[in-house]
């Protein structure tokens, strides 16, 4: 090939390249339809770059298309083809190409072992590093962090002290990215001692370092230190003030998760704003400690900001003014937004607030709606019906659970023998008592005392002719687990602040 094609190929080269650097994959066709008109010689490097082009916006056909149509391949052709596969979720087919590849080099076995880590198959990552050592394929610190990802991810302790032991035997340690992911594994592993350790030998500590020191303090309540920490950092994002607001919500310390919250808006920082997770956090602990004045600025704050009402944040907001009285407000969220997806903790809160009220058909009405209907969220709706007297209409919905929902389980059978009691049907009391002895829930508690309250019904129905008597409905009340599975009651009183302008 002569210089001018030579040069012409690199131009094109370079012109695939920036199409990747702006996104502009129509951009990045026409150059290659330019390629073909022009006539000009497709050599290994122009072809591997436009397969990494199509590779990297997500055409994965025509990069396989152009790997096939290649005359001649290098190690960074394979390399290219195996990593799309992998990080496509395709992984069996990417480790077929990469045990067809002539000699796999350290980049190769990577690319597939991220390809494992990001499928959970985190066993086959782990074996990846084994053979590859077997192989004498020397990994890099990329490798490394992957495989301790997965040790993190599988909690396997004794593993990653063994990956440590060898990446210190080969000098990687020092990589900043290699003592982060090891700092994650004994963090994740409850290591604290280790994870201490390799932290103060740490020269270079990013934001990254110190956020993983941070929260792992505050999942082991160890407040004292994980502020001490906060306090030393000269470069707090959005995860450091987010481990240190959920962390103290989490814990039932909500007055100072609020505190927390107020002192991150102070802060004149365009690039630092609240996300799903400060927000939903904030709005748990709002909840727990009766802050509906703040939690409607906390509102008005969202609504300014124009914050997505699709997922967590919506939720917490349901949850918020369910809980704290708001049913009406609550029912606009949803309406208004057309949340579908309203969360189990959402939707127990906002049954709740109707069953209070005695009204059932907004419930049912958010029950329809509802895209996952878990077996959580069908006793909720039993047991409000029983709540409330709607015995029938309890039954019928067990019914279409058992037709088309979910397995029952104690809580919900209790539910059903609490209202057979009721309606002193013992027959159909006793048919749901034989499918808790054949699902192994007949020894639940819960369900124990209904049956014993319906045992005791049938002798009362025999003296008094039939007629049912009134049943004391507190034998089954909807758990506490069904209303709040993430916050824990505040141990502090809320003091009377207001933080948004």
């Amino acid at each position: 090939m002569g210089p001018f094609r030579h040069h012409l190929s690199d131009h094109y080269a370079s012109l695939i390249q920036r199409t990747l650097v702006n996104k502009d994959p129509c951009m990045g066709k026409t150059v290659h339809a330019r390629i073909i008109k022009s006539g000009v010689h497709v050599g290994v490097f122009l072809m591997n770059n436009l397969m990494n082009f199509y590779a990297k916006t997500g055409f994965l056909v025509d990069a396989s298309r152009l790997f096939d149509e290649m005359p001649v391949r290098n190690a960074s052709s394979w390399n290219t083809i195996i990593s799309a596969y992998a990080k496509q979720g395709r992984v069996d087919y990417a480790h077929h190409l990469f045990d067809e590849m002539p000699e796999p080099d350290s980049v190769s076995w990577t690319a597939v072992m991220v390809g494992y880590n990001q499928m959970g198959r985190f066993e086959n990552a782990i074996k990846m590093l084994v053979d590859m050592i077997s192989s004498k394929v020397m990994p890099t610190q990329y490798t490394f962090t992957i495989v301790l990802a997965s040790c993190a991810a599988m909690n396997t302790l004794d593993i990653g002290k063994k990956v440590h032991s060898f990446i210190v035997k080969v000098g990687l340690s020092h990589y900043t990215s290699v003592a982060n992911s090891l700092l994650n594994m004994y963090a994740k592993s409850g290591d604290l001692l280790t994870a201490e350790s390799v932290f103060s030998k740490m020269k270079l500590k990013t934001t990254s370092s110190w956020n993983t020191m941070i929260s792992m303090h505050m999942q082991c309540r160890r407040f004292d230190l994980a502020l001490a920490q906060f306090e030393k950092m000269t470069d707090r994002d959005i995860v450091t003030w987010n481990s240190m607001i959920s962390g103290y919500n989490q814990h039932g310390f909500d007055t100072e998760s609020l505190h927390m919250f107020s002192n991150m808006l102070k802060i004149k920082n365009p690039t630092l704003k609240p996300d799903k997770y400060t927000l939903a956090s904030v709005l748990s602990a709002c909840t727990n400690t009766n802050s509906l004045k703040v939690g409607k600025q906390v509102h008005s704050h969202i609504i300014r900001t124009e914050f997505d009402l699709s997922g967590a944040v919506g939720n917490a907001l349901i949850s918020m003014y369910s809980k704290l009285g708001d049913i009406k407000i609550a029912q606009k969220i949803v309406e208004q937004n057309q949340i579908s997806n309203v969360n189990i903790i959402a939707f127990t809160s906002l049954l709740d607030g109707y069953i209070k009220k005695g009204e059932m058909g907004p419930a049912r009405k958010i029950f329809d709606s509802l895209n996952n209907r878990d077996v959580v969220a069908w006793t909720a709706m039993i047991v409000g019906y029983m709540q409330n007297g709607f015995n029938n209409e309890a039954i019928d919905l067990f019914r279409s659970m058992i037709k088309s929902g979910p397995k029952p389980n104690a809580y919900t059978l209790a539910a059903i023998l609490s209202v057979s009691s009721s309606l002193a049907s013992l027959n159909h009391g006793k048919q749901i008592h034989a499918r808790a002895i054949k699902s192994e829930n007949a020894s639940s508690v819960s369900l124990s005392t209904s049956q014993r309250t319906l045992n005791s019904q049938e002798h009362i129905c025999s003296v008094t002719n039939g007629k049912t008597p009134n049943i004391d409905h507190r034998i089954f009340r909807l758990p506490a687990s069904f209303s709040n599975k993430i916050s824990f009651n505040s141990q502090f009183p809320i003091q009377s602040f207001l933080f948004l302008s």
